[in-house]
């Protein structure tokens, strides 16, 4: 019983720490986990400035898109953030509901996770637009990155 007790406990030990340990990544993960550093969170005048993505990345429609953002303004009530195939394009919404704080005050990162569903157009020049909900002259766009049909 102990052996048993054992040698179950050591195949749980090993699925545990291989699961934790594992350097796999799907396709979703590998674009959009770029970086940032967390030293370029801060804004001193009002406005938005946006960090991921930084340009150049290339994804695929049903990728995930991590996207970071630093914000300063008093009276923002959250964020639109968009993803727009070209710089003409109006953009579609990537999210139901605003995003970030209400009142940014520039001193921290907003990150969120969007994916780039079916509807949106493949585009070598795609972009993310984020805007104040409640004032949409506080606005940003990032560079831009390329985004492949499935």
């Amino acid at each position: 019983m102990k052996k048993q007790f054992a040698i179950s406990f050591a195949l749980l030990a090993s699925a545990f720490l291989m699961g934790c340990g594992s350097s796999s990544s799907s396709a979703n993960d590998e674009n959009s986990s770029s970086s940032y550093d967390s030293k370029d969170c801060t804004l001193s005048e009002d406005g938005i400035k946006i960090l991921l993505p930084s340009g150049g990345e290339e994804y695929t429609i049903g990728d995930s898109v991590t996207i970071v953002f630093v914000a300063k303004y008093a009276n923002a009530g959250g964020f639109s953030v968009l993803y727009k195939a070209s710089e003409d394009d109006k953009g579609a919404d990537l999210f139901k509901n605003s995003v970030g704080d209400d009142a940014p005050d520039g001193t921290a990162c907003t990150e969120v996770k969007a994916l780039l569903s079916d509807k949106l157009t493949a585009s070598t020049e795609a972009s993310i637009f984020v805007k104040a909900y409640n004032a949409p002259k506080i606005r940003a766009t990032s560079n831009t990155f390329t985004v492949k049909a499935k």
